[in-house]
């Protein structure tokens, strides 16, 4: 393991010449910073930071331009995957293992490969031949399978599946005809009878839940009538007990994204976090291990960061800057 592990920076137009759109703008949130910080230390870790970090006995993994990273309570990162190309980082329910998409790297690709490791970096392998839209997967219960979004396979449609770690068992859980153009980043309850997601492919739209077994469908957060709302990147708190995920708010004032928590039915809505609509995929939060901090990616000054606040609101305080984005925490004592 390393501690601040010193990165080298290419300059950003190059770096984003050729990436697809949407990583574009993912990649803009992870090195924002880079025109003009002075330094490519990868994080900047207070004392306070580290008593946070400890007091949630939890892990937290995080997208970089140079892979995927895990960040221990104390501080210290070790380097998971080196490929630049490798986002949304998801860990099981029992913390001993991550998947995660990793974008093409040819311009004409439209889907990403599902791909899984040990938590420790070891054993990475291809989840199977699957084509996913780019969004983050969700883990069933026992680390046996995976939940995520499927590629248009060249019409406007989208689609859900679930597949086993191993890349066997493909099945269609839904089919959508229009554009996901958040994607499904779908996220499975750890009592493993709800999947949500956001969608915005059919005749009900908004956060929805659906079984495992594919049997009722149903909305968790519509939109509001005569508004232009989209819900994206849900996840559960480790206790199965409430929910968090990003409203993006077209109508109010200019687009905006806000970070929401709500309880498991989608009830009892609060915001602890506004944030601009650009860059694109900011947010993507993620509880803590005892549920009392939500971290998401943001931008602080000049630079991109990964914030925490608390979860009823509240200040929010930067846990991480510089070239990580994309925060996940794991249970308790990962």
């Amino acid at each position: 393991m390393i501690r601040h592990p010193q990165l080298i920076v290419r300059p950003l137009a190059t770096k984003l010449r050729h990436v697809p759109v949407r990583r574009r703008q993912i990649a803009l949130l992870a090195v924002i910073a880079v025109g003009a910080a002075s330094s490519a230390v990868a994080s900047s870790v207070s004392t306070a930071e580290r008593r946070t970090a400890n007091a949630i006995r939890g892990s937290l993994l995080v997208a970089s331009d140079h892979g995927i990273y895990r960040r221990y309570a104390n501080g210290t990162l070790k380097q998971l995957t080196t490929t630049p190309e490798d986002y949304f980082p998801s860990w099981s329910g029992d913390g001993t293992q991550i998947a995660f998409v990793r974008y093409p790297t040819d311009l004409r690709e439209r889907s990403c490969r599902l791909f899984a490791m040990n938590s420790d970096g070891s054993a990475l392998h291809q989840v199977g031949d699957v084509k996913t839209d780019c969004s983050g997967a969700g883990w069933g219960p026992g680390a046996r399978q995976l939940v995520f979004g499927g590629a248009p396979p060249g019409g406007n449609n989208a689609t859900l599946w679930i597949v086993n770690v191993d890349g066997t068992g493909l099945r269609l859980l839904l089919r959508g005809r229009g554009a996901n153009p958040e994607g499904a980043h779908p996220s499975w309850s750890p009592d493993g009878r709800t999947i949500a997601f956001g969608w915005t492919a059919g005749r009900l739209n908004g956060l929805l839940a659906i079984p495992p077994d594919g049997s009722g469908l149903h909305a968790l957060v519509k939109p509001r009538p005569k508004h232009f709302d989209m819900f994206a990147q849900p996840t559960w708190s480790h206790d199965g007990k409430r929910l968090v995920f990003v409203h993006v708010d077209f109508e109010a004032n200019g687009p905006a994204r806000k970070i929401v928590t709500a309880s498991a039915s989608g009830a009892h809505r609060h915001t602890p976090a506004r944030l601009p609509h650009n860059p694109g995929q900011t947010g993507v939060p993620s509880w803590s291990p005892n549920g009392s901090l939500v971290a998401f990616s943001g931008v602080c000054a000049r630079q991109g960061c990964v914030w925490t606040i608390p979860s009823r609101g509240g200040r929010r305080q930067v846990l991480m800057r510089g070239l990580f984005a994309q925060g996940t925490w794991g249970p308790a004592g990962t």
